[in-house]
C-alpha cells in the first residue's frame, strides 16, 4: 500500500513551464508565500499543475536568489575538487557554491564537465577519471 496521490494527473498540465505560468508562479509566492502547503498552491495560485512540479519549478529555477547562465573558471575548480573528495553528492557541493541549486550543478557536471575531464590530460584531473560515483 503506498501513499495517495498528490494530484490527479488527468487533470494537470505537463511539459515545459511557460512564461505566463512562470510569472504566476513567482506573483503568487512573492505575494503570499507557499504556506507550507505545495500540494495546494497551484489551484490557489490559477495552474493546472502539481505541487511538486510547481515546488521544484520554485526551487530550481525562479528563486531570486539562484545565479543563471555560465559557470566560472573558479566554480568549475570547486566542483572538480568537491567531486574528487566526496563524489557525486550534488546537494553538498552546492552548499559550496552559492546561488547554484544541486540540479544545475548536476545537469552541468553530465552536459560539460563530465566530457570536459575525459578530454583533458592534465595531471591536476587524472584522479578524477577513475572515481566512479
Amino acid at each position: 500500500m503506498g501513499r495517495a496521490p498528490c494530484c490527479d494527473k488527468t487533470k494537470v498540465k505537463r511539459g515545459p513551464w511557460s512564461p505566463e505560468e512562470d510569472s504566476k508562479l513567482r506573483d503568487y509566492i512573492e505575494k503570499y508565500g507557499n504556506g507550507g502547503n505545495w500540494i495546494s498552491l497551484p489551484l490557489k495560485a490559477g495552474l493546472r499543475r502539481c505541487g511538486k512540479s510547481c515546488r521544484l519549478r520554485w526551487l530550481n529555477y525562479l528563486r531570486p536568489n539562484i545565479k543563471h547562465g555560465d559557470f566560472s573558471e573558479e566554480e568549475d575548480r570547486i566542483i572538480f575538487s568537491l567531486f574528487a573528495a566526496i563524489g557525486s553528492r550534488w546537494s553538498i557541493i552546492a552548499a559550496h557554491l552559492p546561488g547554484r541549486t544541486d540540479n544545475d550543478i548536476k545537469n552541468y557536471w553530465n552536459t560539460k564537465l563530465r566530457k570536459k575531464l575525459l578530454s583533458s590530460s592534465s595531471p591536476l584531473l587524472l584522479p578524477l577519471m577513475h572515481h566512479q560515483p
